[in-house]
């Protein structure tokens, strides 16, 4: 990883082009042999030019970049993130599958898993997807093989992430249980998924989740169930569903 006090400055202007969007002179650039196409810019947190345009939207680019040989695996940004939890928290269908395709085909018995790589709080790809919220991304991840089933240091899986969206996530959380995630799993503090999506006001993935098992009686640490926060929320569908 080149430091920033001797990088190039092609390398920085790579760096530029991929977070702002310039395909054409990213295009230019990679075929520069003094670029590295791996500079971790500590200005921005130690992301790659490859993460600058995963979390910018930029398509094209991460297209360019990836067939240029930027690397997928973990970088040294604080969280630990590799490119694939980066386009979890984009939610960007087309990119999440670019970036699939390109891990599976890197693949090997000598290689790290990165579908399924936890980062410095323990989330994979998969856990960051859930929240975000596109479905789409959430398909591409558990085609290509993410677990479901792996704990962060929280003790929550990814159906937990998806109950804690911040929006409308029950496509998600379909898709989860579906895929065989445990309805019951408990994290540290013992939140349920169904605790959570109370919490948050999740009616519709409550209705899912009860359909499919969630058991309404569990408890957190706290003393609390899924229908304390229902009642908290006011919400007389979610009250229905759990009484």
């Amino acid at each position: 990883m080149s430091a920033n006090r001797v990088v190039s400055k092609h390398t920085e202007e790579l760096f530029r082009a991929s977070e702002t969007g310039d395909v054409q002179a990213v295009a230019g650039l990679v075929q520069d042999p003094q670029v590295d196409i791996n500079w971790h810019c500590t200005q921005s947190y130690g992301a790659t030019p490859l993460i600058a345009a995963i979390s910018n939207g930029h398509q094209e680019i991460v297209q360019v970049l990836l067939k240029a040989g930027a690397e997928l695996g973990v970088l040294k940004t604080p969280d630990r993130n590799s490119p694939l939890h980066e386009a979890g928290f984009r939610g960007d269908p087309d990119i999440m599958q670019l970036v699939v395709n390109k891990v599976i085909e890197k693949s090997s018995e000598d290689t790290p898993d990165l579908i399924n790589l936890q980062n410095q709080f323990g989330n994979t790809p998969l856990h960051n997807a859930a929240r975000t919220g596109n479905p789409e991304c959430v398909s591409h991840l558990l085609q290509a093989g993410a677990k479901y089933s792996i704990k962060n240091v929280n003790g929550s899986i990814p159906l937990h992430h998806a109950c804690y969206s911040e929006k409308p996530n029950a496509e998600v959380v379909k898709l989860l249980i579906e895929a065989g995630s445990d309805v019951n799993a408990l994290d540290e503090q013992g939140y349920s998924p169904l605790i959570v999506a109370a919490k948050k006001n999740q009616t519709e993935a409550i209705d899912f989740l009860r359909k499919h098992g969630a058991d309404a009686s569990l408890k957190n640490s706290f003393g609390e169930n899924a229908l304390h926060f229902a009642e908290l929320r006011n919400n007389s569908g979610a009250i229905q569903l759990l009484e």
